[in-house]
């Protein structure tokens, strides 16, 4: 969870051109999410606030990096935007699901976490996703890197690993999109 804390202290690293110690973050960020996702695998920690946070935490870490690199003018602000608007599609697609889902039983955030256990509904990221924030993260780390170490070849690369970002992301949205549609056509044969 200390992405949602490192995604702006590496965005407003990125807009003051520490690239490098952004890099740094970056890379402690990853590390500690991994560490994180082990343990709570390790001890069997499984919880509904958890699958709705981690993934969050991820987009506030990517999105505050990405939109400080469109600042310095390192990505292009279609991919951002793109990457912005199935995010924000996303949480609130998620938030709308849960409520759905309790119905008028919500009376609080603790009923909407399921603080007490009682109604349990993970969110559970298809695979496309996952690709999609690995190359997400593959893609800000190496525009990072590329004020410094980068050279004109390592830049053909960026844009080659953009438009991979751009398509994952467009599959992404597609299969969440087919799969939310998939669920309303099941719910609508039970009624």
């Amino acid at each position: 969870m200390s992405r949602l804390i490192s995604g702006p202290l590496l965005g407003w690293m990125i807009t003051n051109e520490w690239y490098s110690s952004a890099m740094v973050g970056l890379a402690i960020s990853g590390a500690s999410d991994w560490l994180d996702g082990y343990m709570a695998r390790r001890m069997k920690i499984n919880s509904v606030v958890g699958s709705y946070l981690d993934p969050l935490a991820d987009k506030v870490l990517i999105g505050c990096v990405a939109l400080a690199l469109v600042h310095k003018g390192l990505l292009h602000p279609g991919l951002v935007g793109l990457i912005v608007f199935r995010d924000v599609g996303l949480v609130g697609g998620a938030v709308y699901q849960r409520a759905s889902s309790l119905g008028r039983k919500c009376n609080s955030w603790s009923d909407f976490f399921n603080l007490d256990g009682t109604r349990p509904e993970k969110v559970e990221p298809l695979f496309i996703s996952k690709l999609n924030t690995v190359f997400q993260l593959i893609l800000v780390a190496a525009v990072l890197l590329q004020p410094e170490f980068g050279t004109q070849e390592t830049q053909s690369y960026i844009t080659y690993l953009s438009w991979l970002v751009a398509s994952t992301t467009v599959a992404s949205t597609a299969a969440y999109g087919a799969q939310h549609l998939g669920r309303s056509a099941l719910t609508a044969r039970k009624s």
